[in-house]
């Protein structure tokens, strides 16, 4: 157990043999760290050198492998642009309250998943006087306090449109928003994730846009396999910072990743109804 936990810290790709258990896997990496206190308590019972020897590798490997995200240290200076983003959920009881949650934050720029046609509705009407310039498709939103230009559907590889892409007019310049809804993770049968995340990257890969971010609802931890070709092309600030489930966060499966642009903060909002938290970033 050890050995494997060993192996798949220092290579995380390797997961990805395993599909969607790989992606679970990978998602709750930090959580690994569990392992030790029963291995250590089996050490200490048994005298073990090689037990021993293997748990002094095993915290090695995931310090590596886990703590340099953690610890990494925010950028210098205050924020120049603020951005939420949070899954609604589609099942939420009151979704204009969620939206006045998360506007009394004061964000520049706000990214919802998983709006209805009902709760999208309720939503804008909360957002739209603050925030005028706003941009929805199907269950993806965004209002932004300055001008929203060039947005367009993006489908991923699916047949509908589960993500979207603007040009925002900041202070610091144009900044290219993605905003996503990856499918979610399903053990035992077929998803359409896999697809969606590939197609991201390689919409990623071939923007040229000087300042760019991509926030939203990812369905995994930013340790999962199927992440990597996008992680490696962008920047995330560091912490756990737990979304899911919202009354007791264990996983963050909701990023916001950037690039050419740096992340001074990253807070995790307090719950508001709905069954994630949403999580307020910082930029310059």
């Amino acid at each position: 157990m050890l050995l494997a936990g060993i192996v798949v810290l220092v290579l995380p790709a390797v997961l990805g043999v395993l599909g969607t258990a790989g992606s679970v896997i990978g998602s709750l990496l930090p959580w690994l760290a569990l392992l030790l206190v029963p291995v250590a308590v089996l050490a200490l019972g048994t005298r073990s050198k090689r037990i021993a020897v293997l748990s002094l590798a095993f915290a090695a490997a995931w310090a590596l492998a886990i703590l340099p995200g953690v610890l990494r240290p925010d950028a210098a200076g205050s924020p120049r642009l603020t951005v939420v983003t949070q899954n609604v959920e589609a099942a939420n009881a009151d979704p204009a309250a969620t939206a006045r949650s998360i506007a009394s934050n004061r964000p520049d720029v706000i990214a919802l998943e998983e709006l209805t046609a009902d709760s999208g509705d309720a939503v804008a009407g909360v957002l739209d006087e603050r925030y005028p310039h706003h941009y929805r498709v199907g269950s993806i939103g965004v209002w932004s306090r300055t001008a929203l230009s060039h947005g367009e559907p993006l489908t991923l590889g699916l047949g509908w449109a589960r993500a979207l892409r603007v040009t925002v007019d900041t202070g610091l310049g144009d900044v290219r928003l993605y905003v996503v809804h990856m499918d979610s993770l399903r053990l035992g049968g077929e998803d359409g994730r896999p697809t969606m995340l590939s197609s991201l990257a390689t919409a990623v890969r071939g923007d040229d846009a000087r300042r760019l971010v991509v926030a939203g609802d990812f369905n995994g931890g930013a340790t999962d396999p199927k992440m990597l070709p996008l992680t490696r092309m962008l920047d995330e600030g560091g912490g756990f910072r737990f979304t899911w489930p919202a009354q007791l966060p264990v996983v963050r499966i909701d990023h916001v990743f950037v690039r050419g642009l740096e992340t001074t903060s990253t807070e995790v909002l307090p719950a508001n109804g709905s069954d994630h938290r949403g999580l307020r970033v910082g930029l310059r």
